[in-house]
């Protein structure tokens, strides 16, 4: 997915309450505003994604440790 069709599909996305809409449209001019939204060079602001990635009998669940802050974390992509 590049950059366009994401715009597209946070220009369609129906939020779910007030902050939702908030947040869309926060998303959109940042889309508008920098070529760069989907990298971290970007100092201002960028996009990231985390997931919960659970077994089918959702008794366990994947998690990294994060050396840094010496903690555990759900997944991230960024």
């Amino acid at each position: 997915m590049d950059l366009k069709d994401l715009r597209k599909k946070i220009k369609e996305y129906k939020p779910y309450n007030e902050q939702e809409e908030k947040d869309r449209l926060l998303m959109l001019k940042y889309i508008d505003t920098f070529d760069n939204i989907l990298v971290r060079e970007n100092e201002f602001a960028h996009f990231t994604a985390s997931i919960w990635a659970v077994n089918p009998e959702k008794t366990k669940v994947l998690m990294a440790y994060h050396n840094i802050y010496q903690s555990w974390a759900w997944t991230r992509w960024s």
